[in-house]
Formats: C-alpha cells, sequence, structure tokens
C-alpha cells in the first residue's frame, strides 16, 4: 500500500519550534519523530510511505495537492492539532477528491484522540477513521487490510454511522519499535534560535508520571506511566542519527521529562554511554525542575548537556499546587541554581491562567522567574486543550471564551489565553504574558550578562537572533 503522511500548514510558522524572546508558539506541536517511527513501523511491513511536513517547510495547500496527485496513494494520514482542526479536514476533503474517494482517511494526534465524535462529525463523509491516541500498530492493521470493525484504537464512519472500538494497550516494550525514517525529513526545516542548528529531535520514552492538570500529551496520547527505552537503544539510535546526518549540532531529547528523579540512574546510564562510547554531539532536554544532585547534572554537561527547557510554570506555591505540579518555589530555585553551578543552560516555561490565579500570583510569578539563574523564558496563556483535566474544569464553570477551535491561537498563529476568570480576565492574561517577558528581558543587569558572557560563538549569533526577534515582537504590540 502507498501512503501519504500529512503535517499539514496552518499560517507561516505555526507549530514550530518556539521563538525566543517572544510568547511561546502553541504548546500542541507536530512532531516529526512520532510520525518517522510510525513510517519505519509500515516500510518494515513492506508498505512504501511519503511524509509532507508542510507545517515545517511553509508548504501551501496547491503545492500539497499537486504531490498527493503525483505519489497516487492508497492511504493518507493526517495529524491534525486543536486550532488547525478546521484546516487539517480540508487536505482530508482533497485527498477524498483528488483519490476518486478511494483513498483511505486517517486522522491521528492529541485533538482527534480526545473529540473522535466532533471530528468524524466535521469530517462529513471525506474523514474515514480516527487512529487515537498511539497509533504506529494501529496505522500498521489499518494497512494490512484488516476490517475497520477489528481495529483497535479507531473511531470510524460508515454510511453515516460511527463507531468507536476499544482502546488498543499502549505498546509496553518500546525497544521493539524501529528507528525513526530519518530519509524523510530535512533536519534543517526545523530552526530554532534556542538550539544549535541543524538539530534533531529523540524520543527516549512516552508517557509521563507527572500529573499536571494541563498538559496535554500524557493526558490524551501516551498515558501517565513513562515506558522508556533502554539506555542501550538511546544511544544506538544516538549514533545512528549521527551517521545518517553528518553536519547534525544537536540532539534534543523531546521525551516530556527525560529528567524525571524516579528514573534518574537510566539518565546516569543514558550519560555514561555517551562518554563512554565517545559520542560527540551537544543536546538538550525536557526537564522537570526537580534535580537536587550537582553530580548528576555535572555528569549530564560533561555527557554533552548544553540546555535543559525546564516546565517551572508558577513561583506562586498555591498555584502550583492547583496545577498538581507537585514541586516548590524553593526546590525549583535550587534547582536553577546547581544548574547554573554545573554549566547548563536553562530556557524556563511560565504560563499564566493557573486554577486560582490572580494578579497577586501573576506577579509573583513574573518576580520570581526575574530572580532566576536562567537564560531564557516563554510565557504563555495556560491553555486548555480538549482532553485535559484542565479543559474539563474549564468547560464545566464556563471559563473557555474560545468560540471555535482557531481561537486557540491569535492571527499571528501564536498561543494565547483563551479562559476568563472573575479574578482575572482574559485580556489582563494577555497583557500579562506580555509584562512578564518585558519584565525579564529589559533588565539592564540581563543585558548586559548576556552581551559580555555569552558561553560561545553560537550564543553571540543566538542573542543577537533573539534581540532582532524581541525587537520586531514589541515593534508589532
Amino acid at each position: 500500500m502507498k501512503i501519504l503522511f500529512l503535517n499539514p500548514s496552518y499560517g507561516k510558522g505555526f507549530c514550530k519550534t518556539a521563538r525566543w524572546f517572544a510568547k511561546s508558539r502553541a504548546r500542541e506541536q507536530r512532531h516529526p519523530d512520532y510520525i518517522c517511527v510510525a513510517i519505519a513501523v509500515l516500510e518494515e511491513g513492506g508498505h512504501t510511505c511519503k511524509f509532507i511536513d508542510g507545517a515545517a517547510r511553509d508548504m501551501s495547500f496547491k503545492e500539497t495537492r499537486q504531490i498527493f496527485k503525483d505519489f497516487k496513494p492508497d492511504m493518507a494520514v493526517i495529524n491534525a492539532t486543536t486550532p488547525s482542526i478546521d484546516s487539517d479536514l480540508s487536505y482530508a476533503k482533497m485527498c477524498k477528491e483528488e483519490g476518486d474517494n478511494k483513498v483511505i482517511t486517517v486522522m491521528i494526534g492529541a485533538h482527534v484522540s480526545a473529540e473522535p465524535e466532533g471530528t468524524l462529525k466535521k469530517g462529513n463523509g471525506f474523514l474515514d477513521i480516527v487512529a487515537r491516541r498511539e497509533y504506529d500498530w494501529t496505522l500498521k492493521d489499518i494497512a494490512g487490510g484488516n476490517e475497520f470493525s477489528s481495529v483497535q484504537g479507531i473511531s470510524y464512519c460508515r454510511e453515516g454511522n460511527i463507531t468507536h472500538n476499544p482502546e488498543r494497550h499502549f505498546i509496553r516494550d518500546l525497544n521493539e519499535l524501529p528507528f525513526p525514517a530519518w530519509r524523510h525529513i530535512n533536519p534543517r526545516d526545523y530552526y530554532s534560535p534556542a538550539k544549535r542548528n541543524p538539530f534533531l529531535t529523540v524520543i527516549t520514552g512516552r508517557g509521563c508520571e507527572g500529573r499536571c492538570v494541563f498538559c496535554l500529551f500524557p493526558q490524551v496520547m501516551y498515558g501517565r506511566q513513562y515506558r522508556h527505552r533502554s539506555a542501550e537503544s538511546v544511544l544506538d539510535e544516538i549514533e545512528y542519527d549521527i551517521r545518517f546526518f553528518p553536519s547534525l549540532k544537536e540532539i534534543m531529547f523531546e521525551d516530556d521529562t527525560f529528567t524525571f528523579s524516579k528514573y534518574n540512574s537510566r539518565l546516569e546510564s543514558i550519560c555514561k554511554g555517551i562518554i563512554d562510547r565517545g559520542i560527540k554531539i551537544s543536546w538538550c532536554c525536557n526537564a522537570r525542575p526537580e534535580i537536587q544532585d550537582i553530580l548528576l547534572l555535572r555528569l549530564m554537561k560533561k555527557a554533552g548537556c548544553r540546555m535543559m527547557c525546564v516546565g517551572f510554570e508558577s513561583g506562586d506555591d498555591a498555584i502550583l499546587k492547583n496545577l498538581k505540579k507537585d514541586i516548590t518555589a524553593d526546590r525549583m530555585r535550587n534547582f536553577a541554581d546547581l544548574s547554573r553551578n554545573a554549566g547548563i543552560s536553562v530556557h524556563g516555561c511560565f504560563v499564566i491562567g493557573a486554577p486560582g490565579e490572580t494578579p497577586d500570583s501573576v506577579n509573583r510569578t513574573i518576580k520570581f522567574a526575574a530572580k532566576l539563574p536562567i537564560d531564557t523564558v516563554q510565557f504563555s496563556g495556560l491553555c486548555a486543550y480538549p482532553g485535559t483535566e484542565f479543559y474539563n474544569w474549564c468547560k464545566e464553570n464556563s471559563y473557555i471564551v474560545a468560540r471555535d477551535w482557531k481561537e486557540w491561537v491569535d492571527e499571528k498563529k501564536e498561543q494565547r489565553a483563551i479562559i476568563d476568570y472573575p479574578a482575572l480576565s482574559c485580556s489582563a492574561m494577555n497583557k500579562a504574558v506580555d509584562r512578564a517577558l518585558y519584565n525579564f528581558y529589559l533588565r539592564p543587569g540581563y543585558i548586559f550578562s548576556q552581551i559580555i558572557h555569552p558561553k560561545s560563538f553560537r550564543d553571540i549569533k543566538a542573542r543577537l537572533k533573539g534581540l532582532s526577534n524581541f525587537a520586531a515582537y514589541r515593534l508589532r504590540n
């Protein structure tokens, strides 16, 4: 079977890596690594695949249509997100039209996993299947010609009737999965000023044991248990990635919490393995701000860790409790101090609009961020994505002001506040995001330290790029 994978474009730059010195992009991102693993699974089964990452390449609808016509697939797999769902469905309609209604159209992703019924109803006959949650084996079953009724983990529409099959169990042993089919992407399409380019994202595990009420992928896609690959498998893939892309400058470990303290012995094994194998590449990771072991942080630095993208979220302990972050501001402050001592840069992620948020708690977070010894930050209005505990709470209390999925982002496709509390309006949240950015980046001490103490020539270039982004952002706003 010939299978076309689509990451449809939805406005210039949508769902690319967050810009530095500006508001964050929508957090519901379209990761090519997950898709490339699924492609590898299908190619192992003898299927012919093609991947169009229109979101990364800013590819037009017309260009995508022409590629579809040239490839003539039997099945089209479309990765969808909440704010882009209407646009994504238009691609499903195009596939049906150009495929003479014979092509099987499938949607994957967090939004459709949370809203399969609504998605299929909107699909109006041109969307056949929603593959819910983890989709590697599900797509393999569909491509293998199995009857829809026998495929676990799908919702499908036939003759106007929608059926939801039982959930598929998560893959227990992720070592069974092949390495991503990287030949379908070009790392240079995924530029980020915060990283050394070209970079590549690597998934070493799926799921997260944190209980954060707003976090999308653990609640909707991959579960709240961390299923991880062996250290040996991770090290083998790093070597494979470097051989495949010799010009690669950096790797980003994209697991929700690569540094979760429960699994620090595995993190230590990966770091020691990188050193023992003589792997020479810089790397970054998503991190939970809880490591209190300076020796582990120094080992990470020795193994090539340059930067951690850290979810601080708030500087107010009451707000952190409401978010079920299970961590305190003092502990996060100590983590930041130790990271600075170990020589690892920290990019801090903060949100405005958590349950119980007030003007006072917002001010505490802004002051907290400014006092942390971290290098860069991003602030965003906390977004209530379908399928999350936070979304259900907001909906029950009528706090969501967005009337349509498109309103989850603004006209620039940047994430914005979409909730309105009695004690803190949606407008006040958006203004607070801007104020927080100005407060952090326009401090004289911060500007002086970034100019006087860059860590490398690449950092100088990144700082200049970031300053340009921030200046452009201020002019627009």
